[in-house]
């Protein structure tokens, strides 16, 4: 019975009956509309869940999952910034502000030799609901940067408009890892729920760190995109290189 009723409600959204971010029945709702038990609509639920078509959120129901928030990669952008060209206007807030000495990855990474540097924390939500959190250091040599700037400005546009440095090219990583207690509850995640991170390191053209940021988002409403313009001939390199050792040999 539990597989006819998920059935029902995957057509349901394929059909755009639910449509993405549509809070659906609870399960009570749907024990009587369907006249099943509580239990089969409940395993209904956690059956569609876990395929990633709905999602619970705690207090307020379950919902249709929206899209995937999508980040291009191809091109270097800053996190807001790559949002926007996919036509994603996020709401930011602006939680975390100072002045510090930063954590000893930080300082390795931006060579800071333990100077103060500036420092921010974003939550980024969309329709309303949180989605990712950014920490945000900047090197020693970007001065004057407020609270007020960080409002308003992204990272980039502070660096290359405001304070005239040229951002030439970025180190990225993209890694899964487990969330903090402090990080769940802005994003609003059970414990034990998967993040999916990329941490950043930009830097001038001659080489010197300007920035260092970490983007922490929910893994199952973001993802990562690149384009690979051509493949390797591995077959034909491998070839050349057993010919070369039998020559070598020979």
């Amino acid at each position: 019975m539990h597989r006819q009723l998920s059935q029902l409600l995957r057509d349901a959204i394929t059909n755009g009956v639910y449509k993405q971010g549509d809070r659906i029945a609870t399960e009570q709702e749907l024990s009587l509309k369907y006249g099943v038990s509580r239990i089969t609509a409940r395993q209904a639920v956690i059956q569609l869940v876990s395929e990633n078509l709905l999602v619970r959120r705690q207090g307020k129901g379950t919902f249709v999952t929206a899209r995937p928030v999508k980040h291009d990669l191809v091109e270097l952008h800053g996190f807001f910034d790559a949002l926007v060209a996919r036509g994603i206007h996020p709401e930011i807030q602006l939680i975390e502000f100072s002045k510090l000495e930063p954590p000893a990855r930080v300082s390795e990474k931006l060579q800071s030799d333990n100077k103060q540097v500036t420092y921010w924390k974003r939550l980024y939500c969309r329709d309303g609901e949180p989605f990712a959190v950014a920490w945000v250091y900047l090197a020693p040599q970007v001065t004057g940067v407020t609270r007020a700037l960080a409002e308003k400005h992204t990272s980039y546009h502070i660096i290359e408009s405001l304070r005239r440095l040229k951002i030439a090219h970025a180190d990225i990583s993209i890694r899964a890892q487990l969330s903090d207690a402090k990080t769940r509850k802005l994003l609003r995640m059970p414990p034990g729920t998967p993040l999916i991170a990329l941490e950043r390191v930009s830097y001038l053209s001659d080489n010197t760190p300007i920035e260092y940021a970490l983007y922490c988002a929910h893994a199952d409403s973001y993802e990562y995109a690149f384009r690979v313009n051509s493949k390797i001939n591995a077959a034909g390199a491998l070839t050349r290189r057993s010919t070369e050792r039998s020559e070598l040999f020979a």
